[in-house]
Order: structure tokens, then C-alpha cells, then sequence
């Protein structure tokens, strides 16, 4: 949207109690929920944890094109997952706290449908566990396919490519991508396996999804890359194999070292007579 200035605040700072709902009705008259922040009732926004990130999508068409994403440009958009993945081998404890403040906004929003529940999702009677069955997180569970085992959980965040100029067009938008300190990285790109952080916002609480279904849609504005994939400590030993006795082992040796050691033997293979500059097969 243009124009829009939001105050986004540190997530561990961040007072869910200071989070207020209103019930309403649109234009179709369908039931719709306002979410402010706040005595000066500001959008909910905030800065979130560092974590990273598996599929982004915040350049170019963003997911157009892609398996999930539309085959219409127009309707593309810039998409980033923040994961609880393992950073260096050790758990993202601030990830954990930035998802304790999103559950508890989640929490909010739950008691306040089943409160209304009947002007929200013409039910009544519905206890707060079963309309929490209706409820989609914002913090979702991610399973093993093969297993169904839990291997973690992220956040899902999306904006449009394109938005609504206010004057009946669209105008293009992009993704801003800093570093660590907030400069500003030209033509920056977030890969897979970065550590990132990103300024979000709640764009609507929607309802009436799939049915009854509601939730927030998280959209985001910036992305500052923490720490590129590259950067991030690799394992230099596996301690599962330590201790083994193999009869048979030999030490690891990279292509390049056997070529200098048959250097130093004067050792030639077949194929090294095809090597030399300038040689031909007889025909």
C-alpha cells in the first residue's frame, strides 16, 4: 500500500497484551476482525527473530511460475519461511521466543472468536478447544513425509508483487534486502539457507476460509540477511565414526593429492599420454 508507514518493534519487546480485536462487517456484509496495536491503534508489526530460511522467494517474480505460485504475474508474490532449523549445530533460542509471542497473539485472537463466535462464524456453543480446531496458526508444525514425524516448525510469510496504487492500477514492489546492520545490499538476494531476519507485519485476519477456517496472514516489508548459508560453520569431524576399527582404511586423499604423489613416483597412467599438449592418435 502506498503511503503506509509502520513502527515495527523488536519481537522480545513486543506486549501482546497490548493487542486489541474489533468485530465488523464489510461491504458484502460479511463478517470481518480488525487487529491494532496499542492506545494509537498501529498495524501489529514487529522485527523478527533471526532464523533461517529453506525456500524464499524475495526477488524477481518472486513465486510466479514456480510448483505453488500462479501462472499470472500479476498475482505473484515474494514469499520467505522463517524455520527453527539448527544454526552451527545449536538451537535458535530466539526463534523459541519469537514463536512464544506469536502463539500468544494466536491465543489472543482465539479467545476473542469464540467470544463472538456466533456473529464471526455463525456458531454457538462451540467450546474454546473446538473453534481452536477451526484456528490456522501462525506458527505451523513441519512432518516427515515418510514417517510422519515431527521435524520442526516455521512461519510462513507472502506480499503481492504487485499493489493497488489507490488510483484504479498496480504499481510493482520490491523485496529490500540489507545486511546485518541494515545497509541496503543492491540487487541483494536471499538464498536457501540463509540466516535472516525480516520486518513483519499482520496484513488482515481473515475468516471464512475453506469453510470456517481463520487465522493472520503475516506479510513482510524487508529482509535483513544475517548470515549467507557460506558463511556458517560446516562439521569438521563426525563423532559417530571416531572410535571404529576398519581393517581396511586408508586416509582420504583428494584428486590432486594421487596426481602429485604419482608425480613424486613417476608413475604414468594410460590416460596421461592424451594429456600432453599437442599429441595425436595415429589413425
Amino acid at each position: 500500500m502506498v503511503g503506509v508507514n509502520r513502527n515495527f518493534v523488536k519481537f522480545d519487546t513486543f506486549d501482546v497484551t497490548q493487542v486489541s480485536f474489533q468485530a465488523g462487517i464489510d461491504r458484502n456484509s460479511k463478517p470481518t476482525i480488525a487487529m491494532t496495536y496499542g492506545p494509537g491503534r498501529s498495524e501489529i508489526a514487529m522485527i523478527s527473530a533471526a532464523a533461517m530460511t529453506l525456500w524464499p522467494r524475495c526477488s524477481g517474480d518472486g513465486n510466479f511460475g514456480t510448483m505453488w505460485g500462479p501462472a499470472d504475474v500479476s498475482k505473484a508474490k515474494f514469499t520467505l519461511d522463517l524455520t527453527d532449523t539448527q544454526i552451527n549445530g545449536m538451537a535458535n533460542d530466539q526463534f523459541t521466543v519469537f514463536s512464544t509471542v506469536i502463539e500468544a497473539l494466536d491465543d489472543a485472537l482465539l479467545d476473542f472468536v469464540t467470544e463472538h463466535q456466533l456473529k464471526i462464524l455463525g456458531r454457538k456453543n462451540l467450546s474454546r478447544d473446538e473453534v481452536k480446531m477451526l484456528q490456522i496458526r501462525s506458527i505451523r508444525p513441519k512432518y516427515d513425509k515418510l514417517t510422519g514425524a515431527l521435524t520442526g516448525h516455521n512461519m510462513n510469510l507472502s506480499a503481492s508483487k504487485f499493489a493497488w496504487d489507490g488510483i484504479g492500477g498496480k504499481y510493482e514492489r520490491k523485496i529490500t534486502v540489507c545486511d546485518c546492520h541494515g545497509a541496503t545490499v543492491p540487487h541483494g538476494a536471499v538464498s536457501p539457507g540463509d540466516v535472516v531476519s525480516a520486518t513483519i507485519y499482520a496484513n488482515q485476519v481473515y475468516n471464512g476460509v475453506g469453510g470456517d477456517k481463520f487465522g493472520i496472514h503475516w506479510g513482510f516489508q524487508d529482509v535483513a540477511v544475517v548470515c549467507q548459508r557460506s558463511a556458517l560453520e560446516h562439521k569438521t569431524e563426525v563423532a559417530a565414526f571416531q572410535d571404529m576399527d576398519w581393517p581396511m582404511a586408508q586416509p582420504y586423499t583428494t584428486h590432486e593429492q594421487v596426481s602429485e604423489i604419482n608425480k613424486c613416483n613417476g608413475t604414468t597412467f594410460a590416460t596421461d599420454q592424451f594429456a600432453t599438449e599437442g599429441s595425436s592418435i595415429p589413425v
